[in-house]
């Protein structure tokens, strides 16, 4: 893959480069370990749609949906035995999960990161509801699994079994009567009783946002957006209620954080998808995360962050050190964090150089499309 300049609209090297290399990713012949949630085959979902909202290639979007079928197809409760599926968790059931432990592990260990594989799927639904004009036509890479041979019955799937997740899985197990989400007691053995840490409640969040974009474009069903969205905000406010207020070296406003409610100082592998969470509950506009809040998202991440330096790695901790395993630092910055930039608009030129300079464009394909998707973003608002 190529990013031929950082200014202007997706040239057409940039989108052949980029059909040419999901053309050759083929799905993962197993469904454990959390693969669909933050591995590169749910990754690669998320870099299709952001190539199909800019460019309205229709071959990206017909891949994105060979990925989406695929992790239907492997939750554990639709996939056979023989195909990793019918594993009993935690709960003794074999609940509508992707399992976060690998094959064999008994029982299967299951918890909200499964928002995560929601997000991916029902984002095929959103491009796909937020374009009528393709919804009778016949998907292009064919209906293997029998999910709807056309776009809009492809999308109506992927809603009705997020939806079922959702209702019968998530909610009834991860959230209190004050709607913030908690661990069960045993028989969960993972942190039984604990507050779920801030990266996994925004894991749970993706879902739970386009799962009410998807009602509110169908205009199906209010009163579950209303639900899903009104959760998102509980547990947004519940974060922010938590951070300490500090200034950068810069002089702007930023954030220090635990990765959960009692625990550590949270780490930057973390603080990626704090960040996503917290910008797709932004643009959905209903979950009470406003622009001053991103925008200190940002500045904690560009101006503590990334100026941050030891050892040729940006710091490792959202308060500026750094530390060893997850918070060991990276070379690189994050896919999740791209987002970023579209708050903090004069950071992108240095993100897309790190970017480059880390050799990230040619080999990932999620920071590439996201790079894209901004910088077509940009160009479009005349910058």
């Amino acid at each position: 893959m190529i990013v031929e300049s950082l200014k202007g609209p997706i040239t057409p090297n940039e989108l052949a480069a980029f059909k040419a290399h999901i053309a050759a990713v083929n799905v993962p012949d197993h469904n454990d370990g959390n693969i669909w949630v933050y591995g590169n085959p749910g990754k690669i979902i998320e870099a299709c749609g952001l190539m199909y909202e800019a460019t309205g290639d229709k071959a990206i979007l017909d891949r994105m949906l060979y990925y989406c079928d695929a992790a239907l197809a492997g939750r554990n409760d639709l996939a056979s035995e023989k195909d990793g599926g019918q594993r009993p968790t935690w709960s003794g059931k074999i609940d509508p999960v992707w399992p976060s432990s690998k094959a064999g592990v008994k029982p299967a260990s299951a918890g909200v990161a499964v928002g995560s594989v929601l997000a991916h799927i029902l984002y095929g639904a959103k491009v796909i509801l937020a374009n009528p004009t393709i919804w009778n036509e016949t998907v292009g890479s064919g209906n293997p699994h029998s999910f709807g041979a056309t776009y809009k019955e492809r999308a109506l799937k992927y809603v009705k079994e997020c939806d079922y997740v959702a209702d019968s899985w998530m909610l009834p197990t991860f959230v209190r009567a004050d709607k913030k989400f908690y661990f069960p007691g045993p028989p969960n053995d993972y942190k039984p009783g604990e507050a779920v840490p801030w990266n996994q409640i925004c894991m749970f969040t993706n879902g739970l946002v386009r799962l009410a974009e998807c009602h509110d474009l169908l205009k199906d069903a209010p009163e579950k957006s209303k639900l899903y969205t009104d959760l998102v905000k509980v547990n947004f406010d519940w974060f922010k209620s938590t951070v300490v207020h500090g200034t950068s070296a810069a002089g702007t406003p930023v954030w220090k954080f635990k990765y959960a409610l009692i625990s550590r100082m949270e780490d930057t592998n973390h603080f990626a998808y704090d960040s996503e969470g917290m910008y797709l509950a932004y643009i959905n506009g209903k979950c009470g995360v406003t622009l001053q809040d991103m925008t200190i998202m940002a500045n904690t991440y560009f101006d503590v962050v990334l100026t941050t330096v030891k050892d040729g790695k940006f710091a490792g901790n959202v308060d500026g050190s750094t530390g060893t395993g997850h918070a060991g630092g990276d070379n690189y910055v994050r896919d999740e964090y791209i987002y970023l930039a579209d708050i903090r608009k004069d950071q992108f030129n240095k993100v897309g150089e790190i970017e480059q300079a880390a050799k990230k464009i040619a080999v990932s394909p999620q920071i590439t499309a996201r790079l894209l998707w901004l910088k077509n973003k940009r160009f479009k608002a005349g910058m």
